[in-house]
């Protein structure tokens, strides 16, 4: 089955960009429609907020108080009466209650404990949506990049189609040597050849799109030239860095897994104080005194287990939550800096590549066509310029596709909307 839809696609991709129709199967998506359509189709982000529903549970159970223990002891076989059950007005039975009084704040610290917990559960969420949204926007700029190439490389074969029709034609009549048609065939197979190889990609990035968002039609980004024109700058690193320890929810389960390191330290020293049973009962006749009604207290004596081995255990997770926080602050320092630094780089060679690159290209290569056709150029300067075309258009929108990118990165590393 699997194989089969993948034959689908294919098919998809090989027809479409000749023009053929197929729009019943594509879905033009923006980059915020397809943030739209994640958001409340994603099955992983469903599954954390299960989770996130349980640890809310985990909350509500964490306050509730233990329940009283109602015991019933009741005579079964009275040998010197020879009754059996005999529990009436002169028989015996005997009732008991007992309620756990939780002492040292263990309850309090509990219910703190389960608190943080949801807290953590919610910023496992945030950094599980932080990390898809890089790879859906990712996959949006790269299959935007692949169809502005893909298109490119059928406008060409289509021309060169033409062009070797027509040299054929002429090289069969005598006009024209073979080599030329053969030179202009080697160009039409470099060319298809790095169309496939564009395909491949592609498809891979369709694949992606199409899990992250759970559909099934062929995704058609929609991003217009403008939108790069808001990553030629970038802010100061030091504002960057701000935002990252503010808003970064990797970040901020360190720091709550050392609270609840903190708290559960807390809770292991207060389980070394006992805990108290309350009890009362009923004694028809089996106590000193007939219907017989007491009340008692019992507590453990911490002779033996003061949990020291817990508390040790403890303080040493403790110990390594701090690190761990701190390990985490440099990484994201670092995560920064490589981004801001990637960012204005991609920013320079971008400025310069678009200063280069302009709609010249697309006039320079109808012209040439025409010249061609014309005999006013050799093939071989047809052919060095259609290779040269190919390389700076597929430079170009890699350069492009790169800016978009590292702006994503940027986004990412401060969980911020930077851009």
């Amino acid at each position: 089955m699997l194989q089969k839809s993948y034959l689908i696609i294919l098919l998809f991709v090989f027809v479409s960009f000749k023009g053929n129709a197929l729009q019943a199967d594509t879905v033009a998506l923006t980059i915020k429609q397809a943030d739209s359509i994640f958001l409340h189709q994603n099955l992983q982000l469903l599954a954390g907020l299960y989770e996130i529903n349980a640890r809310d549970a985990y909350v509500i159970q964490a306050k509730a108080y233990p329940n009283p223990v109602f015991t019933a002891t009741l005579n079964a076989i009275d040998p010197q009466n020879d009754k059996i059950f005999h529990i009436g007005p002169t028989g015996q039975k005997e009732f008991e209650i007992e309620q756990l009084l939780i002492l040292g704040g263990k309850r309090k610290s509990g219910i703190a404990i389960a608190r943080q917990q949801q807290e953590i559960a919610k910023a496992e969420l945030a950094d599980v949506l932080r990390n898809l949204k890089l790879q859906l926007h990712a996959s949006l700029y790269l299959l935007n990049k692949h169809r502005i190439i893909l298109s490119s490389y059928d406008n060409q074969l289509a021309v060169l189609e033409v062009l070797i029709h027509s040299y054929q034609e002429q090289a069969d009549k005598g006009n024209l040597p073979i080599k030329d048609v053969i030179r202009l065939k080697s160009v039409h197979l470099r060319i298809a050849n790095n169309r496939m190889q564009v395909i491949a990609d592609y498809l891979g990035e369709v694949k992606r799109i199409q899990t992250l968002l759970q559909i099934t039609s062929i995704p058609i980004p929609v991003i217009e030239d403008q939108t790069f024109r808001v990553f030629e700058e970038i802010p100061v690193f030091d504002s960057l860095l701000d935002s990252a320890m503010t808003n970064r929810p990797d970040y901020k389960m360190a720091n709550l897994q050392q609270d609840v390191a903190a708290k559960y330290l807390r809770l292991q020293k207060q389980l070394a104080i006992p805990d108290m049973v309350l009890y009362s009962g009923y004694d028809q006749q089996g106590g000193a005194f007939r219907n017989q009604i007491q009340v008692g207290v019992a507590i453990p004596l911490p002779l033996w287990n003061r949990n020291k081995g817990n508390i040790r255990a403890a303080q040493f997770e403790q110990l390594k939550s701090e690190l761990i926080v701190d390990e985490k602050q440099h990484a994201v320092h670092a995560e920064v800096l490589h981004a801001w630094a990637e960012m204005r780089g991609a920013i320079r060679e971008y400025t310069k590549a678009s200063g280069m690159y302009s709609r010249d290209f697309s006039d320079v290569f109808n012209g040439v066509n025409e010249n061609f056709r014309r005999r006013n150029i050799s093939i071989l300067e047809f052919v060095d310029f259609f290779e040269a075309y190919n390389e700076s258009l597929a430079d170009f929108q890699r350069i492009r596709t790169q800016l978009a990118l590292s702006a994503e990165q940027v986004n990412h590393v401060t969980a911020s909307s930077i851009y």
